[in-house]
């Protein structure tokens, strides 16, 4: 399953069939990323949604060498990091980096704010102290906190000035590309825009490019340029976010949109939410033919016996179901939803 390159120019990141399995006692393999392809040019922001299981945070450590490949590759700007040695590695490496989601385990609680900050410049082999410290004390008034937070420790910090430490150390070593795994889902709604509006203002000041990978559509929606929906290790959908959020081509998607709060009575709502029947599968042994078959209203035989193409049915708008169109999902019910109808009556 292949995604399309965007656009003529050679992009920064490159993922070919990638594939990241685990095993699982003698003789069973955990597929978590189970052949996904995809690529994202400077400068943009490429969104991840899916259900918890669905592979993305896996993904995410993959595209920062924190998880070797089982299968395919990564190509950052062309280069596979697993062909270059210790110290070229460690250089190649500062370019693309990653933000956790819990703010708080990411640092650590003996140090102060300003000793973690500094930490990577150290690490990268700055020996200079005093530039150390000033790298560090720019980075943190970069991402808005003052002087003084430099001398707390992480217990003494709320979590959105947590995970504004958390960006400012990923800046001192000056990254191309960072991804973003569910950076904002462990901060209260009512300081998520900020954060949000932070990495948009820090992507115009420095050109930075993003793997933003969430459960959250609001959020993917919001700031990324394309999105890939992720089911059980594979993409199900992959476009631009426009066309994603107000077009979806895929039942999967269609169903997590449904699932998006509305503050609105449910009399003045329009759209009916699809309600997924039953837990996602386990990676271990997924369901043969199309992964989402056995959680699909629309699913028929043929969804079983074939896996679905990797379909482009709208400019650049790319789709993984035998009965999508360029005007949406299938609008015919399987047996399965029909049954379902039929016991409701």
């Amino acid at each position: 399953m292949t995604a399309p390159v965007n656009g003529a120019s050679t992009p920064l990141l490159q993922v070919c069939d990638l594939r990241i399995e685990f095993p699982v006692g003698r003789h069973e393999t955990l597929k978590a990323v189970d052949g996904m392809s995809f690529d994202v040019q400077a400068g943009e922001t490429f969104g991840i949604i899916g259900e918890s299981g669905s592979g993305k945070t896996t993904l995410g450590r993959a595209l920062v060498s924190l998880l070797q490949p089982s299968g395919g590759s990564v190509l950052y700007n062309g280069v596979d990091p697993r062909t270059l040695s210790g110290d070229a590695f460690r250089r190649h490496r500062r370019d693309y980096q990653i933000i956790f989601q819990d703010p708080n385990a990411a640092l650590n609680p003996r140090m102060t704010m300003l000793a973690s900050v500094m930490e990577p410049l150290e690490i990268s082999g700055s020996r200079d102290k005093a530039a150390n410290r000033r790298q560090a004390l720019e980075a943190l008034a970069r991402v808005g906190l003052p002087p003084e937070i430099g001398s707390r420790y992480p217990h003494q910090l709320s979590g959105g000035q947590k995970q504004r430490v958390n960006i400012a150390r990923v800046l001192t070593v000056r990254p191309r590309m960072i991804v973003c795994d569910e950076v904002v889902a462990a901060l209260d709604v009512s300081i998520r825009g900020d954060v949000l509006n932070l990495f948009a203002e820090l992507q115009r000041e420095f050109g930075l490019t993003y793997v933003f990978i969430t459960h959250d559509l609001s959020v993917v929606s919001h700031i990324s340029d394309r999105v890939g929906v992720a089911y059980l290790g594979r993409f199900m959908e992959l476009g631009p976010a426009t066309a994603i959020s107000e077009k979806p081509l895929h039942p999967y998607t269609e169903a997590l949109l449904s699932s998006e709060p509305i503050p609105l009575p449910s009399a003045m709502r329009t759209n009916r939410q699809i309600v997924l029947q039953g837990e996602i599968p386990s990676p271990i042994a997924p369901p043969s033919g199309c992964r989402f078959r056995t959680r699909c209203r629309y699913a028929q035989a043929r969804c079983a016996e074939e896996a679905p193409a990797w379909r482009e049915l709208n400019p650049s708008h790319w789709v993984a179901c035998h009965f999508a169109s360029a005007d949406g999902p299938p609008r015919q019910p399987g047996p399965e939803e029909r049954a379902r109808e039929t016991a409701s009556l």
